[in-house]
């Protein structure tokens, strides 16, 4: 007689446990040696991948920090100028809303700066 089946499914190595949000959005991260901006790729309740150059170091620990928002955690991939930044404890779901709507007005927002600074260098104006 075979053994019952188990319920229990192993945790896959190398895929995400949580859905991400893409972003776009400037953020820093505050390391021993330093600080780094960059920007917020994307994020999930357990990590971020954060574009940085120069890239900080496997295995650096900080803050990522993000429109007030802060989360401890350490950076467990480096690859092409991204990093992998892993949360030392889940980030709630509300504040990964909250970025995502920072993130769309945030966009908004520097479409119409983009769109005036064009409009003022074809008619000769600066603004003050």
């Amino acid at each position: 007689m075979s053994a019952p089946p188990s319920f229990h499914q192993p945790r896959q190595t190398g895929r995400r446990a949580d859905a991400r949000v893409r972003l776009g959005i400037p953020c820093t991260l505050v390391l021993l040696s330093g600080n780094l901006v960059g920007q917020l790729e994307d994020v999930s309740c357990t990590g971020a991948r954060i574009m940085l150059s120069p890239p900080a170091a496997i295995g650096s620990e900080g803050v990522m920090v993000v429109n007030g928002i802060e989360a401890f955690g350490e950076v467990v991939w480096v690859r092409a100028g991204r990093v992998g930044f892993r949360f030392d404890e889940r980030l709630p779901l509300d504040i990964v809303v909250r970025l995502r709507h920072f993130a769309d007005s945030f966009n908004e927002h520097e479409r119409r700066r983009r769109e005036r600074l064009a409009q003022e260098f074809v008619t000769g104006r600066r603004s003050s």
